[in-house]
């Protein structure tokens, strides 16, 4: 999901597809990796913003659609962007894992963002998809800053 996230960001900020619900997704989706257990997942969970039901299959709010307009960017592209980032973690919220479903996702994500360089894997070592039963290891707000931070510079 971090690539995916990190893969997100470059291609809004490389389009110029600037609208506070980009940032408000961004930093809704960064929170995920802190949360620990249900006391912490349900608030998130429930106060998710509107990009998370618009990448499970709501229709765009004319907002979404007049920024994309802006910049000549197609509705049916951003959705597969950010419908693949939303469905890597809410494909396996209430069950297991699903890591086929999840790896599908990130390649729609990075498939449909046209980026010509693509995070570095590196930052991510310490937490691998395969730890945890796919979930990877428990982080760190400074593990998850350095992540966020990671692909920026590049």
């Amino acid at each position: 999901m971090a690539i995916a996230l990190l893969v997100f960001e470059r291609f809004c900020g490389e389009n110029k597809i600037e609208f506070s619900q980009i940032k408000e997704l961004s930093d809704y989706l960064w929170q995920w990796p802190l949360i620990d257990g249900p006391d912490q997942f349900e608030p998130w969970e429930s106060s998710r913003p509107e990009l998370v039901n618009y990448g499970l299959g709501d229709e765009p709010s004319t907002h979404v659609l007049s920024a994309l307009g802006a910049v000549q960017i197609e509705e049916s592209r951003f959705r597969n962007v950010v419908g693949g980032l939303v469905e890597i973690l809410w494909g396996s919220f209430w069950g297991a894992a699903e890591n086929e479903l999840s790896f599908k996702a990130l390649s729609t994500v990075l498939f449909s963002s046209k980026l010509e360089k693509l995070p570095a894997l590196t930052p991510f070592k310490f937490s691998l998809y395969s730890d945890m039963n796919g979930w990877g290891e428990k982080i760190e707000k400074e593990d998850r800053d350095f992540w966020r931070n990671s692909y920026k510079s590049a």
